[in-house]
Parts: structure tokens; C-alpha cells; sequence
């Protein structure tokens, strides 16, 4: 664990995240978003992609109007006319990517000659117009390290702001990340990383953590990991991790507004949240085997990582089924002043594992209460 106690977080719903496939967002849509993700404390929105048109540089336009507090970046590709537009945005911060690896400068018909050649020549333009430049080594999981080595060299003799280490197509893996952040920080050891992960592997989350804690100071993330293919690192997990590992987020991110910010994310995005996706998925709180059920009645954080009040949900549940265990079921007697006597709680047992072996599914409480009142009447 790296000795950082803080940490820069650079939101890319709107950008990334909206270049998942068939999302689109409504401009108000994304006003309403990036005063939500202001609202938390995000310290950089990145707004948007100029280059996509004049739709898209107006909503940029109205969220930097807003006065919000986090820093307004756009992300553009190595070209003048996408750092001219961008220009016309308002935006403080630029992004500009770079393809670095040899199958993506194939892709675009370039070679490495071309970004020695254009990384000055497009900050030298850039600098002219923003005072936040920050620039993007794309597809670096895939890039030879000395190659790497000599792009960010190239970007901070530039003077640029930040440099991204960007997994565009999630390759890389925690003990990868440790070696190339750790390789990047011993030969640049007061540049600004950035790390953006994709998660086309599942590992978007561990390795934007392992890169923090490897050196890197900024994270980009999107709200439920949205974004093109299996998404990019989860803000949501992002925070929580932070706060399970000893850094203090909660006095500078509102984490009790995480809840209704995911929720909003997957309704304008039109893409529902698994039961069981860490921090905001339906079922993450909630508990069924006996032993599980039993050690929260106890302790909430006996089978969790962390209270769910933390980012605005119920503390824990316990929810009945073919794993109960009789203590939860008593408890719950209890607490609706049901009375039932010893020896009928083993047919009730039966009966609600029964039931929900039938209908794969865990029995509700009405249907408890039902089946409880059934039992003490024939008897």
C-alpha cells in the first residue's frame, strides 16, 4: 500500500462512458450529470469529445457556464482542428491521446516518426490556448516500455501538465501495472500520472488502484464503469476501495450521494445495474445463509465490507430462502410480534426452503408471515 494519502479523480461518463455502445445522452441529460458528479466532489469532469460537432461543443459549453468546482477538460485526438475546436468550448483542460502501441498507429496509418513529429507541434498549439494540457499514451499496455519511456519524455520536456497511461484495451494486470508504474515514477519520478483502465479483461478497478498505489496521481473513471465494450474502472468501487485502504475520501467526496448517482447513470444510460455489481448492485447488501444472516444480526460489517449507509442504501438485509438459517427467521418473527413455539420453527423452515427451492427464489415476507400464520393455526 503506497504511503498517498490523496488523490486526483477525473470523471469520463460523459466522454467515455458515453461511447458505450447505444448509449446517448440529452444534453440536459449531462447538465444534470456533471452537477452530480460536482455535487460528490469530482475534481475533473471530462465533458466531452469537440470533434463530434456542434451539439456536442454547445452542452460543453452550458456545463462550463455552470461555475462548477471541478476543473472542465475535453479529450481530443492529435489533430489542430480538434484542439481549435475544443478552444471554442471553454474548457480549461485538454486531453490530447496519442496512439503509442504499433498496432494502433497501424490502425491510423501512422508510425512513430509521426508522434515525435506531432506531440510538440500540437502542445506548442494547444498551450496557446489552455492553461491545463494534459497528454494520452493510447493503447500503452501494448507499447514497449523504452517506447514509452521516450513518449513521455518527449511530453514533459513539452511541459505538458499530466500524462496518461492509458490500457485502451484492458491487457494490463495488477503485478503488470506495478512494474510499469513503478518503471515510469523511477525514471520520471515528479511527472503526473494518470491511469485509465478498461476492463475488457475484468481488471479495470484492481489496476487503477495498483497503478495509486504504484505512483500514480490521478484515476480516470466513469459512474458504474460505463464505457465502450466491458467499460472502463468504476468510480463508485474506485471510492470505496479508497475508503477500505486508509485514505480519508470522506472529507473530500460526498459518498452518500453514490447510491442515487449510479441509479441515475443506468437510467440515462439505459443500462440496468446487476444485482450483484460491487457498491450499487440490488443484492449487495443483502444476505441469505444461515451463518451470514446470523453475524449481521451481530455485526453489520460481519459479512460486508462496509455499512451500505455509507453511500446512501440500507445498512444490510437479510432476505429468506433455500440457505436460511432459523436465527434470521426468528429474528424477524420477533420484530413483526409473530410468536411461534419451538417446535413448529423446523416445519417453517422446511416449508420457506421448500418454497423457494420451487420457485428459485427467495420467499418474501408477506408470504413468511403467511406461511407462519398457517402453521399456528393448524396446530
Amino acid at each position: 500500500m503506497s504511503g498517498k494519502s490523496s488523490i486526483w479523480l477525473i470523471d469520463s461518463t460523459l466522454r467515455d462512458g458515453e461511447q458505450a455502445p447505444g448509449v446517448a445522452f440529452f444534453p440536459d441529460e449531462k447538465i444534470r450529470l456533471a452537477r452530480m458528479l460536482d455535487a460528490i466532489g469530482i475534481d475533473e469532469i471530462e465533458a466531452g469529445t469537440p470533434a463530434m460537432g456542434v451539439e456536442e461543443c454547445e452542452t460543453i459549453r452550458r456545463i462550463v457556464h455552470l461555475g462548477l468546482h471541478a476543473r472542465i477538460s475535453v479529450w481530443c485526438r492529435a489533430l489542430k482542428q480538434d484542439i481549435a475546436a475544443a478552444a471554442q468550448t471553454g474548457a480549461t483542460g485538454i486531453h490530447i491521446a496519442f496512439p503509442v502501441s504499433d498496432i494502433q498507429l497501424a490502425a491510423i496509418r501512422k508510425d512513430w516518426e509521426w508522434v515525435n513529429d506531432t506531440l510538440p507541434q500540437m502542445t506548442d498549439y494547444a498551450r496557446r490556448l489552455f492553461p491545463y494540457i494534459s497528454v494520452g499514451a493510447q493503447d500503452a499496455g501494448r507499447c514497449h516500455p523504452e517506447r514509452l519511456f521516450h513518449f513521455i519524455a518527449l511530453a514533459e520536456k513539452q511541459g505538458v501538465c499530466r500524462v496518461r497511461i492509458a490500457d485502451t484495451v484492458g491487457v494490463l494486470t495488477p503485478l503488470n501495472t506495478v512494474n510499469l508504474i513503478g518503471s515510469i515514477k523511477n525514471k520520471f519520478p515528479i511527472i503526473d500520472l494518470d491511469f485509465h483502465g478498461h476492463n475488457d479483461l475484468g481488471m479495470a478497478t484492481a489496476n487503477a488502484i495498483t497503478a495509486w498505489q504504484s505512483g500514480a496521481s490521478s484515476l480516470s473513471v466513469t459512474v458504474n464503469g460505463l464505457g465502450e465494450r466491458a467499460g472502463n474502472a468504476a468510480l463508485e468501487e474506485i471510492l470505496m476501495i479508497l475508503s477500505q485502504t486508509g485514505v480519508n475520501v470522506k472529507n473530500k467526496y460526498a459518498i452518500a450521494s453514490l447510491y442515487a448517482l449510479c441509479r441515475y447513470v443506468s437510467t440515462i444510460s439505459g443500462r440496468p445495474i446487476p444485482d450483484g455489481k460491487p457498491v450499487c448492485g440490488a443484492l449487495v447488501f443483502s444476505h441469505e445463509s444461515g451463518i451470514h444472516t446470523h453475524g449481521t444480526l451481530s455485526n453489520t460489517t460481519a459479512f460486508q465490507p462496509f455499512d451500505g449507509k455509507i453511500v446512501g442504501r440500507e445498512s444490510s438485509r437479510n432476505l429468506f430462502g433455500k440457505h436460511s438459517g432459523k436465527k434470521a427467521v426468528i429474528d424477524f418473527l420477533q420484530k413483526q410480534d409473530i410468536v411461534v413455539k419451538e417446535e413448529q420453527i423446523p416445519f417453517l423452515m422446511k416449508k420457506i426452503k421448500d418454497t423457494a427451492l420451487k420457485h428459485k427464489k427467495n420467499v418474501s415476507e408477506s408470504k413468511i408471515i403467511a406461511l407462519c400464520c398457517k402453521i399456528i393455526k393448524n396446530n
